[in-house]
């Protein structure tokens, strides 16, 4: 994974926007040179985020931003899972978006919450980085743009 450049590119989306939520759309190239892409949103009174949510979406759904993550001080990270993804891509895909989501809201990883509000109803690929995570697998301090 730490073998293919992640290209991150963060675009600010005013149309999504308001008074109550900061959003930027961001792009990212997944371990295989797949290119992901979804919305993070952030409270702008919250000056450092309380946690972040880690969320998907459908390739049938567009992501949104989850409101209750933003009214909580948390980020919310949301990602379009593209169609026919393996369950191994998918699983990457989290740990992955995870990294940034880490790297890029100085949060610890402990405060960082796979899956968002939906504890107990996890998606395999979830259960699975979950997991890895507890295991010490995957280097939350490695650089995200390398």
């Amino acid at each position: 994974m730490q073998s293919a450049h992640r290209g991150l590119l963060i675009l600010p989306r005013p149309d999504l926007s308001s008074p109550l939520v900061d959003v930027v759309e961001w792009r990212l190239r997944a371990h295989d040179n797949l290119r992901l892409w979804g919305l993070r949103g952030g409270s702008p009174f919250h000056p450092k985020p309380r946690g972040a949510w880690i969320r998907q979406a459908s390739s049938c759904d567009l992501p949104e931003i989850c409101m209750d993550a933003i009214a909580d001080g948390c980020q919310d990270f949301i990602w379009q899972v593209p169609a026919g993804r393996k369950l191994e891509d998918r699983v990457l895909d989290v740990l992955r978006v995870w990294q940034i989501a880490v790297q890029y809201s100085g949060l610890t990883p402990l405060d960082v919450r796979l899956g968002g509000a939906t504890l107990g109803h996890e998606s395999d690929e979830f259960m699975i980085a979950a997991r890895l995570l507890s295991q010490g697998i995957f280097d939350a301090g490695a650089d995200p743009t390398a």
